[in-house]
């Protein structure tokens, strides 16, 4: 495995972790303590961890992760879920569509089908650009590093003028009492107008969130008609989402 590839997958790791273990890795990747702490030390040149005794951690590991982890986590998984989300969205209809990785995963998808995207997020935006057959819509607002989203009154603005067929949300955490949650209050609001505009709201996240509750509270589970995630969603947590009344889709693998 080259340079490159180990890189990748201890972000993976870090990602799905928030604190990775040398040896640990060094079994993982088929390598040597000494290439893991070289890797490691690498890492912590380019900010994507801190270095502590014996491993690593994510650089605010109680706080959200950076946008580039957060791609590296759950990839096979996201990608099933947007083949999933694709395959379910009608021709022809108006989504807002919050940011995310998973969203972003569940856009990608979606490039050969004639819909509306109307969009805080950059990088929706962006995967979108080059479809012929989508029209997308982007708000003004304050640029968020961690997440590509636009926040602020601009982006609420925007987000007020349109009437939604769907919404597609991406969240940090789903839990049967406390609902929906992200990590800020400006991206928490910002959801919350998308779920205030749309007949019909889907959150999309893989099963890691699951259980979870972030910072920034959404909406409660009643606003949520559909949670699409993967196949590793715990079994009674989802009969627990079920008898809730929230319909669950698990893409296939």
């Amino acid at each position: 495995m080259i340079k490159e590839e180990r890189f990748e997958r201890i972000r993976e790791e870090l990602a799905k972790k928030g604190i990775v273990d040398g040896d640990e890795l060094a079994g993982l990747l088929g390598v040597s303590r000494a290439t893991i702490r070289r890797d490691l030390d690498a890492l912590e040149e380019r900010g994507f961890l801190k270095r502590t005794h014996g491993g690593a951690q994510a650089t605010d590991p109680e706080d959200e992760l950076p946008f580039h982890s957060k791609v590296s986590a759950y990839m096979r998984e996201k990608r099933a879920i947007g083949l999933a989300v694709a395959a379910l969205v009608p021709e022809g209809a108006v989504i807002g569509c919050t940011g995310g990785t998973t969203v972003m995963a569940a856009i990608k998808c979606l490039k050969g089908k004639s819909v509306t995207v109307v969009t805080n997020a950059i990088n929706v935006a962006m995967e979108l650009a080059p479809s012929e057959q989508a029209q997308v819509i982007v708000t003004g607002g304050s640029l968020r590093t961690r997440s590509y989203e636009l926040v602020g009154h601009i982006a609420d603005r925007t987000l007020g003028e349109f009437h939604l067929d769907l919404a597609l949300i991406g969240v940090d955490g789903i839990d049967i009492e406390r609902g929906i949650s992200t990590y800020t209050i400006a991206e928490a609001h910002a959801a919350a107008l998308y779920i205030s505009q749309a007949e019909r709201v889907w959150v999309v996240a893989d099963h890691s969130k699951a259980g979870k509750v972030a910072p920034a509270l959404i909406a409660p589970l009643a606003k949520v008609h559909r949670l699409v995630t993967d196949p590793g969603l715990d079994a009674g947590i989802q009969a627990r989402l079920e008898a809730a009344g929230l319909e669950v889709i698990v893409a296939a693998s």
